[in-house]
This record gives C-alpha cells, structure tokens and sequence, in this order.
C-alpha cells in the first residue's frame, strides 16, 4: 500500500513539473518574439522585444513605424521670375504639406501641392539667384542654382518722342538720334545728340540743357555727328567726334580740348592730331600696362589706343589689324584678332575689355593680361537666350557694366535690351525682340518697345539708361523684385 502511494504521489508532481515547464516554454517563446503585437510581459529582460522607439530594440522594423528617406531627383525650370511655379521631383515626401519647406537661395517659397513624388512650389519675392535647398520631414535636401530673373518696366525719362532740339524738363525736352550716355559723380547724364551735333545734360531733376556743342562744324566747340562718349574720374568727359574723325575731350567747366586725330579719315598711328581715325564710334577709359589710356573702336575694324598719363597723346592699334578696311572674326592674340565694326565697350570686373563687335553680332572679351582676344558671347545672328556661349545677336552696339558683374548690352537690330549675368546666362529684360517690331511703348519689360537703340548705362541706384535713338528718346528702365 505504501508503495502504491509513493508511485501515485510522483506521477502527480511529473505531470504538475510537466503543466509548469509548458507555461514558462510559453512565456519564453512570447518574450523572444512580440511579432503577434504583444508587449513582453518583462520589460527588465533585455532580450526582450519592447513596442515603441527603444535604442535596445533588437527588431525595430517589427513595431515601430517605418520611415523611407526622401530623395530628390529633378527641378523644373531652374531659372524664372518671381511668383514662377516651379516642381520638384523625387521620392519619399509625402503628402502633408505641413512637414514640407522649399528655399530659394534661403528665402522661403510658397508650397502649393505635395504628393509622394512631387512638391509645387511658388518662387517668392526677392529670392535673388542661388540655390534651393528643402527640408522634408526633418530631412535635409540641396537641389541645384535657380537663376532668379528681376522684371522690369520702362518709362520714358526724357524727350518726347519727337525729334527737335529743345531744353526744357524730362519729356518736355527734345533730341535728335541721342546715341550715347555717361554719368558724372554728381549722377548727371550726358547724351550724344547726335543729330544735333550737341552734348546734352540731363540734371537728377530730369532738366535737360545743352552742355557743348550743338553746332555743326570741324571748329572749336563744333561738333559733326558725334558718337560715343566716356568720362574719367575727374568727370572729363571724352567725345568720339565721329564726323570729324577726332576725339575732343570736355572738361567739367565745359572748356575743350582736341586729344587726337581730326586731321582727315584715314589709319595712321601717330601722336596727337597727327593721328588718323576712321568714324571713331565707342570710346573707353581706362588703364593698361602702359598707364592710364584712352579706347577707341572705330571703322577701320580695329580698337585703337590713346595715351593719357603724358599729355602727348600717342595713339596706336590695340587690338586688330594694322592695315585700313580689314574686317573679319578672328580671335587669337591682340594683332591677329580681327573684328567688323566694333562699336561700345565696357569693363568687366576682371579687367577684361568687352566690345560689341556689331557686324560680327558677337561681344567679344580682350584680355588685356594675357594680350589675348576671344568670343565672350553670341557669334550668330539672330535672337536666343541661355548660355552666352549660344546666345544670339543681331547688331550689338553698345555695352553696360554693373559692380555685380552684369554686362547690359544694346542689340540694337532686334530692338531690345540684353543682360548676361555673372554666371553667363543671357536674358532679354526690355522690349520685343524682332527686328520687324520696332515702337514706342513704355510699360512692362516684355511689353515695352524700342526703336533701333544705341547706347546703354546702368545707372548708380539698378535702373538702367537707353538711347532710343530713332524714337529721339532717354528711356528708362527700372526693375522691380
């Protein structure tokens, strides 16, 4: 009996030995893996998988929510105006546009649709060029440059529209093919009027008087269809005196003085009035090696060089061909260069010179470093924006440079005004560029109209000057964020 009883008493605790080994197998498979949902009933076990965001987790993907990384593959356009609507594709951004920002060179834009794979949005006021950036949901993504595009409007600033020769205040006043403009340090413009043989002086009031000449004639205080105008440091200002084939120099008391040439047409390299030009056109100042000096395109296809610092006035071929009448597009070193009717010229922020080399419908880029000659912009005739290496011109005629490296330029046969910024993009700011359209329409810059314009200067404050030549008229150009 007692034997019986000991048996019975074992088979009891095996079978209750059995019941616990099969809950705690149990309690150890839910703690080794909670992929049913379940929390570990231990959360001090360490190999124990926890629901929510735990750096101990040995599965995070198991329970916590799954987060994709946003990518971001294209821009469309990278260049534009303001309020320009511009799409960013990629992947991963989700579509709440709460989590969403989109900059332009650090100023926020407007987001206006976001989907998975693509976000909208409005280029803001002001953005200026630089590159755009995003933040999604806490991940930060660098897209390329946007080009940011000013607008502009235009308005006349003086003369009527009418040819004449009058004085008198902003549009009441009259011209007659204006051609040219400099401005002193006082901020007065001085117009070549060309047809009326006259500088013309425009006060920051808009009170336009005659400043010399308006005679036509070879004398003294005469002048024959003068072109191009430049001015130096001590607001002297220099003429090309294109009719007589000279270049005179007018202080700022208005006294005058002949530096070179109007001894006849022809090419000669000589000292002073010994000198001969043919229709001096553009006329810079500037310096060089040799000094402070005096640039001169003219007619016979050639930049040539006036010296300054010895008052002897020594001219000689600085850039083209040392024989008369040898027009051709060639760049290489400063003799072998060649050009077809260079016209105005400015200086970019390298030192560089740039022409407007009209026939060729090119702006080409003199290095005076290097004594070099090479294409800066343009090449073929006709009107296309975008890269300066594949821009087109029709008949440039005068250039503009501003303290940011824009070059302004007047393509006079397609009657608009051009920029090329400082990363070489060329963008059409003013008027309808066609040949065939030719007006007078002030306005909006797409809007505006031009009639044949010569000559352009940026001006201190970001507005820009024109010479409307064939509407009589100064133009203005404004432009506005």
């Amino acid at each position: 009996m007692k034997t019986m009883k000991t048996m019975k008493t074992i088979g009891i605790l095996r079978a209750r030995d059995i019941f616990l080994l099969l809950v705690l197998i149990s309690l150890a498979l839910s703690c080794g893996s909670d992929d049913n949902g379940m929390d570990c009933p231990d959360p001090t076990n360490a190999n124990c998988d926890q629901v929510g965001e735990d750096p101990q987790d040995d599965d995070p993907q198991d329970d916590d929510p799954v987060v994709l990384e946003p990518t971001l593959s294209s821009v469309a356009p990278v260049t534009g105006p303001k309020h320009t609507e511009v799409v960013i594709t990629g992947e991963n951004f989700g579509t709440d546009a709460t989590k969403v920002s989109v900059s332009f060179n650090g100023t926020p834009g407007e987001v206006l649709e976001v989907t998975d794979r693509e976000v909208t949005v409005r280029v803001p006021v002001g953005a200026n060029t630089g590159p755009i950036t995003m933040v999604v949901d806490g991940f930060d993504l660098t897209g390329p440059e946007f080009v940011y595009e000013l607008t502009y409007t235009v308005e006349t600033f003086a003369g009527s529209g009418e040819e004449g020769y009058e004085e008198g205040s902003g549009t009441e006043a009259k011209f007659y093919r204006p051609n040219d403009l400099v401005m002193d340090s006082g901020g007065n413009i001085f117009v070549v009027d060309r047809g009326n043989n006259a500088i013309r002086k425009i006060a920051p009031d808009g009170n336009v008087t005659t400043f010399a000449g308006g005679v036509l004639g070879s004398g003294e205080g005469q002048f024959r269809f003068p072109r191009g105008l430049a001015i130096d440091s001590d607001d002297n200002i220099y003429v090309a005196d294109s009719g007589n084939h000279r270049i005179v120099k007018v202080d700022p008391s208005g006294d005058w003085t002949l530096i070179a040439g109007g001894n006849g047409i022809g090419y000669v390299n000589a000292q002073g009035t010994a000198a001969k030009f043919r229709f001096p056109t553009g006329i810079l100042v500037g310096e060089d090696a040799g000094g402070s000096a005096l640039y001169v395109s003219e007619d016979n296809h050639a930049i040539r060089r006036i010296s300054l610092d010895d008052d002897q006035y020594l001219v000689g071929t600085y850039a083209g061909p040392t024989i008369a009448n040898q027009p051709g597009d060639r760049d290489g070193d400063l003799v072998r260069a060649k050009f077809r009717i260079p016209q105005g010229m400015g200086r970019s922020g390298d030192g560089s010179i740039l022409v407007a080399d009209y026939l060729n419908h090119s702006i080409r880029a003199i290095d005076q470093s290097a004594g070099t000659v090479e294409r800066f912009a343009g090449g073929d005739i006709g009107h296309l924006d975008g890269n300066r290496s594949e821009a087109k011109f029709r008949g440039p005629s005068d250039i503009s440079m501003a303290g940011d490296g824009t070059v302004y330029i007047v393509d006079s046969e397609n009657n608009c005004i051009r920029h090329i910024d400082s990363r070489g993009n060329v963008t059409t700011i003013a008027g309808v560029p066609d040949p065939e359209v030719k007006g007078y329409k002030n306005g909006t810059g797409d809007e505006a109209q031009f009639h044949w314009p010569t000559g352009v200067l940026y001006g201190r404050e970001g507005e820009i000057y024109v010479a409307d030549t064939f509407n009589n008229a100064i133009r203005k150009i404004i432009p506005l964020e």
